[in-house]
């Protein structure tokens, strides 16, 4: 069941999506090295949220921390942030020893802009099929907003990751 996330974290999400459409339209009027930033970070960007699809639900820590900077943030609905990649994936590990076990997931990329030349925002919705363990079935998931820097090396990596 989809639960609405507390007032606070509404009032930051609002102002994230405003940020969005702002960069949106500045992105609009932008040059095209903004246009170029997002065809380079799109490969990283299909490459992770397809790992991620099956790496859910193999428990596959590893798979699932990788595609996070040293420094990467992510924040989950409930607005607690994990903080470093190796954080990140001890609460993905965490999460797999848990006695529910996810038998479907799927995300759904539904748009992108570029901030600037080695920055890009990447939102859409991701949605997983949770058994527990009498095999009781749920959906959960809901929408997220990624922020993905190009790294020196031309890769590209998550700096923040929120999950709404």
């Amino acid at each position: 069941m989809h639960t609405r996330p507390p007032r606070c974290l509404r009032g930051i999400v609002l102002t994230l999506i405003v940020i969005c459409a702002g960069a949106s339209s500045a992105a609009d009027k932008a040059a095209p090295r903004d246009v170029a930033s997002i065809d380079l970070a799109s490969p990283f960007i299909a490459k992770a949220n397809k790992e991620w699809e099956a790496a859910i639900q193999t428990g596959d820590a590893d798979a699932l921390s990788r595609p996070y900077q040293e420094d990467g943030v992510f924040v989950g609905p409930d607005g607690n942030a994990v903080r470093g990649r190796a954080a990140i994936r001890a609460m993905y590990a965490g999460r797999a020893a848990s006695k529910t076990r996810i038998v479907a997931a799927t995300i759904q990329s539904e748009g992108r802009v570029a901030t600037g030349p080695d920055e890009v925002y990447e939102w859409g919705s991701g949605w997983m099929t949770v058994q527990s363990a009498d095999g009781t079935r749920a959906q959960r998931g809901g929408r997220y907003l990624t922020v993905w820097h190009r790294q020196p090396d031309g890769t590209w990596l998550i700096t923040r990751n929120l999950a709404l």
